[in-house]
């Protein structure tokens, strides 16, 4: 489904589709920004893109949270006008759905393609699309939204010239993919310079092996000259199938986020930690992460994201702490299911509710006379089994552990270690 745009944009515009059957989605975007100097402005163009309202991040977030100097948006000061394509791929419901378009200063769109690939998770995306001439800048970039992605194959064509070769470079979450073979092209995978004199342009197809864990994940190339971006290919399976290993991971890459949450609603980072280890080493289910994705959309209360958190407990637990759902010109951010699951995607949201959850169980029984803020078995048995809409363990002095609340006080050091405390 393609809707060709053609226009610039001074304000936000909303692009409406509808999506037949609930499944991994490519939403393309093809846009073009001007640096200042071309546009006699104090500012250049920039343009960002969110799904379903929620907004993309860098990957690892420091001071502030940058929305547009990321690899999913547009910059004037680097396209200077020429044309980029963004490729979002996430799991979307079945039914109506909304791409928001935001410009800094302006930008002009020329197209918005919505391609879906139900049940798919080997997708090959066609492209077959030229490069405009250009020096060496951003072209077509990739965004996989709360996947793993274990390997990759892209396939495209490039071509010598006499004085100024086309080339592509290829980066994955900031890690540039080099070649051995020339030190002067080191950073450029695929080298017209290297065929020879050779008049014909020649099609190389590149794989390339991640092993990346269920996350937001950004694959950049960057052309110079006018190479031919054909096909691309991408494995979401899980890479990782043994389960501790996998959880330990998860946690050691996200120490900062994991920190910052439970500073923010003042928890214990290691219980905050302790709880998304556990959810992730014994109830984690290795079958198809589209396959719960789906299973999510279609109405069956599923968890979701890094802290597996479910989709009802993250709307009960909004209504308790504004903060996670904020008001803004008297409506809530977050107003729809397809908005709430966009949100928990993301770890940086999905871990502050796995905060609020912790913050609410110990206030709870704080307030009934009985501070459990230093029994890990006691608070992560309630972050287990106890609801917020309606909680059935009532406050008392001598509360059991679950098996789970158990695991937690089990490994509580080992965690704390790990995040460095």
């Amino acid at each position: 489904m393609s809707t060709k745009i053609k226009r610039k944009i001074i304000a936000p515009y909303i692009h409406a589709f509808e999506i037949e059957k609930s499944g991994l989605v490519a939403i393309s975007v093809s846009a073009r920004c001007k640096s200042k100097e071309q546009i006699k402005s104090n500012t250049d163009e920039d343009l960002r893109v969110e799904i379903n309202h929620a907004p993309l991040r860098e990957l690892l977030p420091e001071k502030n949270i940058q929305q547009f100097n990321i690899p999913c948006a547009f910059n004037g000061s680097k396209l200077r006008g020429l044309k980029k394509t963004v490729v979002f791929l996430t799991v979307l419901e079945k039914g109506g759905h909304e791409i928001i378009l935001i410009p800094n200063n302006s930008a002009f769109v020329e197209e918005i393609q919505v391609q879906s690939y139900p049940g798919n998770q080997n997708p090959q995306i066609e492209v077959n699309e030229q490069a405009e001439d250009g020096d060496r800048r951003p072209w077509h970039n990739f965004v996989i939204i709360d996947l793993p992605l274990k390997s990759g194959s892209i396939k495209a064509g490039v071509q010598y010239y006499k004085y100024d070769s086309d080339d592509i470079k290829l980066i994955v979450d900031g890690h540039v993919y080099t070649r051995e073979d020339s030190r002067l092209h080191k950073f450029w995978l695929w080298a017209g310079s290297l065929l020879g004199k050779t008049p014909k342009r020649v099609v190389v197809e590149k794989e390339f092996e991640t092993h990346l864990l269920p996350n937001t994940h950004y694959i950049e190339m960057h052309a110079d000259k006018t190479p031919i971006l054909h096909d691309v290919q991408l494995d979401f399976s899980e890479n990782e199938t043994n389960a501790q290993v996998r959880a330990r991971r998860i946690i050691k890459e996200n120490v900062g986020i994991i920190k910052t949450a439970a500073k923010e609603f003042e928890v214990d980072p290691v219980m905050v930690a302790g709880v998304i280890h556990q959810e992730q080493s014994t109830n984690f289910n290795f079958r198809d992460k589209l396959t719960d994705y789906i299973g999510g959309l279609a109405g069956i209360d599923t968890s979701i994201g890094i802290g597996q958190v479910k989709v009802s407990t993250a709307e009960e637990l909004e209504q308790k702490f504004n903060k996670l759902n904020p008001i803004i010109n008297d409506k809530k951010v977050i107003n729809t299911r397809a908005m709430r699951v966009e949100f928990l995607k993301d770890p940086l949201m999905n871990v502050r509710y796995v905060a609020t959850k912790i913050k609410f169980d110990q206030d709870r029984w704080r307030d009934a006379g009985f501070d459990i803020s230093s029994k890990p078995e006691i608070l992560a048995t309630l972050y287990n089994i106890d609801s917020v809409k309606e909680p059935e363990k009532k406050p008392h002095i001598n509360p059991d552990s679950n098996d789970f609340g158990k695991g937690v006080a089990l490994n509580y050091n080992i965690i704390k270690g790990w995040l460095k405390i």
